[in-house]
């Protein structure tokens, strides 16, 4: 019965000092993807960039689950999937110059802070820009690889075959003929591969405001 007793009493402590979720892991949601980098949506952009070595991945807002949670570690390629609105997507290349991509960058704020189905999650990009700045003018600089966005240069952007064909009006800033790479593999394969030696979400925000 002591023993009992005691078992009870290290419980309710645990409980009192707020220990109940020791052990646990925290989920990360993705709601905010329409609005600000999410650690889930980077990572599965991630993924793209990762299996194709583009400079740079992105997909938009609208092609995420906002109602799914993963774990920030030791999460499964099927934790990942679900929080996919079409994991059966065509995964892609796109060869865009800087000008098209600060372009995008630029329709993808234009609603800041407000939400946005066309929000871009990136990764292989660190955008700064200006929230209190005209819509079309927030971008403040941009870094691919370290280096400073060249408005000439033509980089190579991974993403998935409906956003390449101009899903979500980024039709007015590119078009399908500037596929230059079709992977013949789904958004689920590049998650399913990178979750063989990446288990944990990235957690260096892509967008910074000051």
């Amino acid at each position: 019965m002591k023993l009992i007793g005691l078992i009870f009493g290290w419980v309710g402590l645990a409980l009192a000092l707020g220990w109940g979720q020791v052990g646990l892991s925290q989920g990360e949601t993705l709601g905010g993807v329409g609005e600000r980098s999410n650690p889930v949506a980077q990572t599965i952009v991630e993924a793209m960039r990762s299996a194709t070595g583009a400079d740079l991945a992105l997909l938009g807002a609208a092609f995420f689950n906002e109602s799914a949670s993963v774990p920030s570690a030791g999460f499964s390629a099927d934790d990942l999937i679900k929080a996919l609105a079409h994991p059966d997507d065509e995964v892609v290349v796109l060869s865009l110059r800087g000008e098209q991509i600060l372009q995008a960058l630029e329709r993808a704020l234009e609603l800041y802070p407000q939400k946005n189905n066309a929000f871009l999650q990136i990764s292989g990009a660190e955008v700064r820009f200006d929230p209190k700045a005209a819509a079309g003018k927030r971008v403040v600089s941009v870094n691919i690889a370290g280096g400073k966005l060249d408005p000439n240069r033509v980089y190579k952007v991974a993403t998935t075959a409906p956003m390449a064909r101009g899903a979500l009006g980024y039709f007015r800033i590119w078009n399908r003929d500037q596929i230059t790479q079709s992977t013949g593999r789904t958004l689920a394969d590049a998650i399913r591969d990178y979750t063989k030696w990446q288990r944990s979400l990235l957690n260096q925000p892509a967008w910074i405001a000051p």
